[in-house]
């Protein structure tokens, strides 16, 4: 329908005043503010039957009402506004209906603002549209859409401004939270425009996530609508002439601005607080004065979702989210997020003060701590000493994504983030099998794995591990889908097909936010030649994304030698089945790697693998007596025949961990499989595990942090990750992070299990019991009862824990089982004696889980025992004081 500005105004002003109150009122205010007017009514109840209070804290009460009243465009493609030509509409709302346009004298694309038709002649909403263009007009700043020209044709007001190609914030905040890389990214870029405008004098007002755009070249503030100028006194080290600084505008015609509007109280329709109230300042919402430290709440509020994925103030109506802002604190960011470190709480917190003198003053103050903490993540706290200098000769791949420390030689040298549309953070798609025969499928997987190897001994580019990525074999989701839920700047996809002896292999290379393809070429080799496939491969990409390989980068990218054609396709059928992760798949894993050392018995990615496999069975399946050494020396072969294979050190580092207790071994083995393969899924949680059972918990949950970023999608890893943050004594950051892997396989049984035992350390005993129980369900794991039976012991079902643990001995008479699961059900039934017995029985097996008597919580009531002391020091550990 077609609104004069008058009923227009009069409609918003009665929907404000209904929107604002509890629905169960709406009749009588309507009732009361129409008189009589049926038409009236019927016009605003309609717009209140919209999920008006939903919508009524997402944007201004009148943009609302105009954006649903309008009658859409009236701007059709080929319409000209001067030398601006329309191409089609993007977007509408209460302040503007967005075109795409070409300005026609440079051939370029535009961005076209125009008002709404049904406000285009509100000489209010004009001198609103007026004050963006002056806004926009006085700051020119990489992350602040640029105003190219505004002008009047026709009567009708215009701007324009850069094409920006991306979503909204808001759009992208509609599939969760951000990784925190990514947020902090964000977060600086927009601290950074912010900082600038206010340094103009030019206050935002509006900052929420549909007025940031996230484009290819990062965040982009829009919509300076609502902004308020300042005078220079208000601005600190501002100068009178800044304030109003940039471009000079001019509008054509019955001329757009009018002089000299500094203050904006005229422009509030009926006493409306100009802004959206779920970002609002608390003075903003009073009626009070604003300043920059406005704006900084609601960068404060903008923050919170991004790292949460939700809001920092919610509520039903916008009365309920008033009361919230002005009132409440929203839960820490870390109780949603457990692994954001505490510094970035501290900012938020800040931001968030009730009073504006409480919080950060400017947005160059937020600016430089974002920086500082960016810089303290992704670099961590180095240690001194003899462990420094064996960390000094790795690249440790930052958990930023966006940066990394390169330490060579006792040097340090820092990588910076990406500059706008660079590539810094890859993920490779499983390639497509093209045979049209599964049983092919395992050849498809190899390459992938491989080319994932490939790129991850690159030190500038953070690679997403195997694990993560296998998860969208079949998923049918567009590019920068996938890209957002892996963080990453670019994917590769491929297919492979392998007819006889050759093979043939197609890849793309493809930016992750916009779907553009950037490479893409056809390989085809003779088998033999299949590694060194995969390193032309993966140097052709990082040629394109532009990475300068360091000489050690280059030593690593080195061409591969020939392979024996039917050897490799026996260790890639040995890889299939070890990712399985069954007894099955193990055992069959080992017999294709046997088969492949029969017949090249200089192969060390055989050995390798057939150390993996051996290491896999030990403790769940078989006595470590009998499969360990089997495993060691498989590892150590592969390591005299190539000193750079990751998957044998990495395998390496856990013999000597959970088997020989030799803590600094294992260290060094794991520490030069992460530099071989920053993405090796199982040499970081190993790692992690080392540095808990060492009671390193910082430096652990670290690891778990960098593990979870690399592999964001491994329930896998979520789950064990979790474990160690038990071992760390980090209880709510172990039932999140098992929660988040809960929301990949909601019925996966370690994080059910897990969970369950943060909650009973921290005496949720109720919770804790009905975890264990539907673990126990999910399948017949000795693992999961001896932990159900400590769970029930702790919460005061002795006799069940009893019974429970003395059927797992009888079950098991005939089948190993690690005999310290046993021990620590009897410390928590408090039987220390057979307790005991049951721990010396695991040293002389020289059982896995012994590596963990030394910090996990449930031990602790047997530490008092003198013969605890003596068990420690057996399996290499040093009594920590609890």
């Amino acid at each position: 329908m077609s609104l004069t500005p008058e009923r227009w105004q009069q409609i918003a002003r009665i929907y404000e005043l209904a929107a604002d109150q509890d629905p169960s009122t709406w009749d009588t205010v309507l009732d009361e503010a129409c008189a009589g007017d049926e038409a009236l009514r019927r016009e605003v109840a309609s717009l209140l039957r919209q999920q008006a209070a939903q919508v009524v804290v997402d944007r201004p009460m009148w943009a609302t009402a105009a954006l649903l009243f309008d009658d859409g465009p009236y701007l059709r493609p080929g319409a000209t506004l001067g030398p601006y030509r329309v191409e089609g509409p993007l977007g509408a709302g209460g302040m503007g209906e967005v075109f795409r346009g070409t300005d026609t004298r440079l051939n370029r694309p535009v961005a076209i603002k125009v008002l709404p038709s049904s406000v285009a002649l509100d000489q209010q909403m004009r001198t609103r549209f007026a004050r963006e263009a002056k806004a926009v007009a006085a700051l020119t700043h990489p992350h602040i859409c640029t105003l190219f020209d505004v002008g009047c044709h026709d009567e009708v007001d215009f701007l324009v401004m850069e094409h920006l190609e991306g979503d909204t914030l808001s759009a992208r905040l509609a599939d969760g939270p951000l990784s925190l890389d990514l947020a902090l990214t964000y977060a600086k870029e927009i601290a950074g425009a912010l900082d600038h405008a206010h340094r103009h004098g030019v206050i935002h007002r509006d900052l929420k996530p549909a007025n940031i755009m996230l484009t290819p070249s990062g965040a982009k503030l829009l919509d300076f609508g609502l902004a308020k100028f300042l005078p220079a006194t208000a601005v600190g080290t501002a100068e009178p002439d800044e304030i109003l600084g940039g471009p000079t505008v001019h509008a054509a015609g019955n001329g757009l601005f009018e002089p000299g509007e500094r203050d904006d109280a005229h422009l509030t329709r009926g006493g409306t607080v100009p802004g959206t109230v779920r970002y609002m300042a608390p003075e903003q919402i009073s009626g009070c004065e604003v300043d920059a430290r406005s704006d900084l709440f609601s960068f404060g509020a903008v923050l919170y979702e991004m790292l949460t994925g939700r809001r920092a103030f919610d509520g039903d109506s916008a009365t309920a989210v008033r009361l919230a802002i002005l009132e409440r604190e929203p839960p820490p960011v870390s109780s949603l997020q457990p692994l954001v470190p505490s510094a970035v709480d501290e900012i938020v917190r800040r931001c968030l003060a009730k009073n504006p003198d409480e919080r950060w003053q400017t947005a160059g103050d937020v600016l430089a701590e974002l920086k500082r903490v960016s810089e303290s993540i992704t670099v961590g706290h180095p240690r001194t000493g003899a462990v420094w200098k064996a960390v000094a000769a790795i690249l440790i791949t930052a958990i930023t994504g966006r940066a990394a420390w390169v330490v060579t030689g006792g040097f340090e040298r820092w990588s910076t983030a990406p500059l706008a549309g660079e590539i810094r953070s890859i993920a490779v798609l499983p390639f497509e099998d093209l045979s049209g025969n599964p049983a092919e499928e395992y050849f498809a997987d190899g390459m992938t794995e491989q080319l994932i190897a490939e790129l991850a001994k690159i030190g500038g580019l953070r690679t997403i591990s195997r694990t993560s990525v296998m998860q969208y074999r079949t998923a049918r989701k567009a590019v920068p889908i996938i890209a957002r839920e892996l963080g990453v700047d670019a994917i590769i996809e491929g297919s492979v097909v392998r007819a006889g002896d050759t093979v043939r292999i197609t890849a793309k290379l493809i930016r992750g936010a916009s779907g553009e393809i950037i490479w893409a070429e056809n390989y085809e080799r003779d088998l033999r030649e299949v590694l060194a496939l995969q390193g032309d491969l993966a140097r052709t990409i990082i040629r394109e994304v532009d990475i300068t390989l360091t000489p050690q980068d280059q030593a690593r990218l080195a061409s591969a030698r020939p392979v024996n054609p039917e050897v490799h396709l026996q260790v890639l059928l040995g890889r299939h089945h070890v990712a399985k992760a069954t007894q099955e798949g193990v055992r069959k894993a080992i017999q294709y790697f046997s088969t492949a050392i029969a017949a090249d018995p200089a192969n060390a990615m055989a050995h390798a693998g057939l150390g993996e496999a051996y290491a896999a069975l030990s403790g769940f399946y078989v006595h470590p007596r009998e499969v360990m050494p089997k495993a060691k020396q498989a590892a150590e072969t592969a390591l005299r025949l190539d000193e750079s294979v990751a998957d044998a050190h990495a395998v390496l580092g856990f013999i000597h961990l959970v088997y020989d207790w030799n803590g600094p071994a294992a260290e060094k083995q794991l520490l030069r499989a992460l530099e071989l393969n920053p993405t090796l899924a199982s040499a970081r949680l190993h790692y992690a595990a080392y540095l808990a059972s060492q009671a390193r918990n910082e430096e652990s949950v670290r690891e778990v942090r960098r593990a979870v970023e690399l592999d964001p999608l491994s329930v896998r890893t979520h789950a064990f990750g979790s474990m160690f943050l038990i071992f760390s004594r980090r209880y709510d950051d172990a039932i999140e992070l098992a929660r988040k892997g809960l929301e990949l396989e909601p019925n996966h049984a370690f994080s059910l299990a897990f969970q369950g035992l943060a909650y009973a350390e921290q005496g949720r005993f109720e919770e804790a019991v009905a975890n264990l129980q539907k673990a126990a369900q999910r399948g017949d794991n000795p693992t999961i009862a001896a932990l159900q039976a400590h769970v029930l012991a702790v919460a005061g079902q002795k006799e069940q824990a009893k019974k429970l643990i003395l059927q797992l001995e009888e079950a098991f008479k005939d089948r190993y089982f690690c005999p310290y699961e046993i021990g620590h059900v009897y410390v928590s039934l408090g039987e220390p004696d057979t307790a005991y017995k049951w721990f010396r029985k695991g040293v002389g097996d020289r059982a896995d889980c012994m590596a963990w008597l030394g910090v996990e919580p449930w031990i602790d009531p047997f530490r008092a025992d003198q013969r605890y002391l003596s068990l420690i020091r057996e399996v290499g550990l040093t009594p920590i004081a609890r």
